[in-house]
């Protein structure tokens, strides 16, 4: 139901009932607040969380926030021309 940046890794941990849906995608590079930063992507049954691999950067975006997910081609700095997932996302206050 949010979009949080910047948690604590407790709060980054799994929730009752949370479950990670198909592992952990490592490589994933931020397009947009950080741009060029690699981390990690989990997919859980709850939200879309996104850890940097080389800084305390993180993001976790519950499913009711997103209104739309998008794939691309986009030309990335770090591995030139690649697919890219969009995910457009509001908040209580948007």
């Amino acid at each position: 139901r949010e979009i949080r940046f910047d948690i604590s890794m407790e709060e980054l941990a799994p929730r009752n009932g949370e479950k990670i849906c198909d592992g952990v995608l490592d490589q994933i590079e931020d397009l947009k607040g950080n741009n060029g930063e690699l981390g990690s992507l989990k997919v859980t049954n709850l939200r879309l969380i996104w850890v940097s691999s080389s800084s305390k950067m993180n993001l976790s975006i519950g499913y009711a926030t997103i209104s739309s997910l998008t794939l691309k081609k986009f030309d990335s700095r770090l591995s030139g021309t690649t697919n890219a997932l969009f995910i457009a996302s509001k908040s209580n206050s948007s």
